[in-house]
């Protein structure tokens, strides 16, 4: 009776997290051939004239960027089974991909990276200059965060011991 269904109730949100990442992770791969199809379309076709080697290098840092981040958020997502043996049941959906942190900022930089995409491609190239914020966010956040609080903390007080020791290994330093 209620032992049978607890598993399969327990399941279900897993099942439907696991719905709800894949149908995240088709529209976001539709969106990203969607941005480079219109963005080759029109810069490339339309626009040949202007079309340089330092757009050829920006659309393939576009892309290498489009697929680390669409493989994290897949690998993120990537649900656990049990083995065949113990019926293949699904263990893990994987993370939700509505989750803060890291993966919140993830579809940060897809958007903007989308954006930049195409901004570039129909309006300007200076638009290209957005895509140095992310960067300078994320050294700010180090900065404020990791790295000036552990470069400006000041040492510890010596207790009586370790000054004691201190001392004893100085005196000794001398001798030799």
């Amino acid at each position: 009776g209620a032992r049978t269904l607890a598993p399969a109730m327990a399941n279900e949100a897993n099942k439907k997290l696991l719905l709800k990442n894949q149908a995240y992770l088709a529209r976001l791969l539709y969106q990203i051939l969607s941005c480079n199809a219109i963005y080759c379309v029109y810069r490339v076709w339309y626009q040949w004239d202007s079309f340089s080697r330092w757009h050829i290098t920006g659309e393939l840092l576009m892309l290498c960027l489009y697929f680390a981040m669409y493989r994290f958020l897949a690998s993120a997502a990537s649900p656990r089974h049990a083995p065949l043996a113990q019926g293949g049941a699904l263990i893990s959906a994987g993370s939700d991909l509505d989750s803060k942190g890291v993966i919140e900022y993830t579809w940060d930089l897809l958007y903007t990276t989308m954006f930049v995409q195409l901004a570039t491609g129909l309006l300007s190239d200076w638009f290209a200059l957005v895509a140095v914020v992310p960067p300078c966010i994320g050294f700010y956040y180090a900065w404020t965060q990791y790295v000036y609080p552990w470069i400006s903390k000041p040492d510890e007080p010596l207790d009586a011991a370790q000054e004691a020791s201190k001392k004893q290994k100085s005196k000794y330093g001398r001798a030799r």
